[in-house]
């Protein structure tokens, strides 16, 4: 789902508690769908950029962020790879292997 939604081998995530996001502007900008039946992802109307994506089942309490929409240096905490079984052919010819 991330490589057709993002155009990209795979897009990059960070995810906080739900109540430790706010939203300082532009909240009226957000539009949300169900990419499946648990998941819902949200992107901004005015320039479609991918936003937010979170669950309604395991995790629902969470949030995660698209780390590109940041304006702020994200420091990493810890790194998880997910859903590694349908990682592009082409990533490890260019030296990246997950």
């Amino acid at each position: 789902m991330c490589q057709k939604h993002h155009g990209a081998a795979f897009a990059v995530f960070g995810s906080v508690p739900k109540t430790q996001l706010s939203i300082d502007e532009g909240k009226g900008l957000l539009a949300s769908y169900n990419s499946s039946n648990a998941i819902y992802r949200q992107f901004c109307q005015k320039c479609g950029s991918s936003l937010f994506w979170f669950g309604s089942e395991e995790y629902s309490d969470w949030i995660s962020i698209a780390l590109s929409s940041l304006d702020d240096t994200y420091t990493v905490e810890r790194i998880k790879h997910i859903h590694k079984a349908s990682k592009v052919c082409w990533l490890a010819k260019l030296g990246r292997d997950l």
